[in-house]
């Protein structure tokens, strides 16, 4: 396959991935897997790299390598981490290290946007302790994940059927919004899709073989509280023609519900 083909491929996923909730009302008679929830994120993620928007003033900033006074963070500024160390006075306490943002688009087409000036020199590099940053204040969090995508039931829009053939790969994804108790990430996957093949024998019997392929799929996957997740998927599965897969290389849209209990 040619890196055109490739690229043409990607920008048709992402064109069936927008429309896709119209289509996937078509899913309400399949029964989702509740076992099997749709995007499972690396446990621990760091957050060197994430952007932070602070939704009220945050308080607990210090300037690094200083022993100034802590300073406070203004509403809609935007903090971005650039490492993690664990406090000298209290190693049970981790520490984050970053510099302020601002302006409407400091990231171009990424989010966050319209971070607000501040009032004290974005040049210098801060430190703050990253519980206060996760969790302590109102914030939304931007910046790159990555995990486990699962499929559990796939509907082909063309032979229209549905199938339990499971594709299961890894994902990275962007968080497009993530406040304490919802976030929701755009990802893209790359992984293993398996098939099932009917052969019909000379003797008027048949026999079934399963085989395994490539599946490209793009998701948006929405969890709630930490204990509720769903995931709209669209991809398409990738056979060799000698395996004969008819669903090979058709469009396939998937819907799947998580619920974690405790």
């Amino acid at each position: 396959m040619n890196l055109d083909r490739i690229v043409n491929r990607a920008a048709w996923l992402a064109v069936v991935l927008a429309l896709a909730p119209p289509a996937l009302a078509q899913q309400k008679d399949a029964a989702p897997d509740l076992q099997k929830p749709s995007g499972t994120e690396a446990a621990n993620v760091s957050t060197v790299g994430d952007y932070f928007k602070f939704n009220v003033e945050v308080k607990g900033f210090r300037p690094s390598d200083s022993t100034a006074a802590q300073l406070s963070a203004p509403q809609g500024s935007c903090f971005r981490v650039s490492g993690e160390f664990p406090d000298p006075s209290n190693p049970s306490r981790q520490m984050l290290r970053g510099r302020f943002e601002t302006g409407h688009f400091p990231r171009g087409l990424w989010p966050p946007y319209s971070c607000a000036d501040l009032g004290f020199n974005t040049s210098l590099s801060y430190d703050v302790p990253k519980r206060t940053v996760l969790e302590d204040y109102d914030r939304d969090r931007f910046g790159w994940t990555y995990g486990v995508l699962v499929a559990p039931i796939k509907y082909y829009v063309k032979p229209h059927e549905f199938s339990a053939g499971a594709s299961v790969g890894p994902y990275l994804g962007y968080r497009v919004h993530d406040r304490q108790g919802s976030s929701s990430v755009l990802a893209i996957s790359i992984g293993a899709a398996t098939a099932t093949i009917t052969t019909n024998n000379a003797d008027g019997s048949s026999s079934s073989t399963n085989t395994t392929g490539l599946t490209l799929a793009g998701a948006y996957l929405v969890d709630i509280k930490g204990a509720f997740n769903v995931g709209l998927l669209a991809g398409t599965d990738i056979f060799s023609k000698s395996q004969n897969v008819p669903t090979s290389n058709k469009l396939w849209l998937g819907l799947s519900f998580g619920y974690k209990l405790e």
